[in-house]
């Protein structure tokens, strides 16, 4: 005849099944998913400081273009910008009809993690790249933050003689 073993609350197997499931749903629980923190997620209310603000710049000196956006923390708390991946920031060029000619971001490779980057109390990150342009004419820069909770896109015209 097989007997069921003894599953009592006095039990060592009762022990030895339970002490490692806690232990797991305690790790589980510290491990999980993250929550933005309400800093860094909040939008600033109207009348309040800014938060995150960005600025555009380019460079057509010496033949080359440079190209730079400026993200800014104008709030008095730290913000922390979450990016779902390795690719920060990304810069396109439009021709004068529209059209994409160059993208800073084709052809690369990005690591998947997500990270962040923390900008203290009026504290700001620069991004900046290079563009050897094809020709001269009238073009649109898009600059991009692929941030989830401060994304920002701003276009700015610029000529090339």
């Amino acid at each position: 005849m097989h007997r069921s073993p003894d599953i009592s609350p006095r039990s060592p197997m009762l022990w030895r099944i339970t002490v490692p499931l806690l232990a797991a749903a305690g790790l589980v629980f510290a491990c999980g998913p993250r929550t933005p923190s309400p800093t860094a997620s909040a939008r600033p209310k109207a009348g309040a400081d800014k938060g995150v603000t960005s600025h555009v710049m380019v460079d057509t000196a010496n033949g080359s273009v440079h190209f730079a956006i400026q993200v800014a923390n104008d709030s008095p708390k730290r913000v922390e910008l979450l990016f779902p991946d390795g690719r920060t920031h990304d810069f396109a060029v439009l021709d004068s009809v529209g059209r994409e000619v160059w993208r800073w971001s084709q052809g690369r490779l990005f690591t998947q993690g997500i990270q962040n980057r923390l900008l203290d109390a009026r504290d700001s990150a620069v991004y900046d790249e290079r563009w050897e342009p094809p020709a001269p004419g009238r073009y649109t820069l898009v600059a991009q933050l692929n941030s989830e909770n401060y994304p920002v896109q701003q276009r700015v015209a610029f000529a090339l003689r």
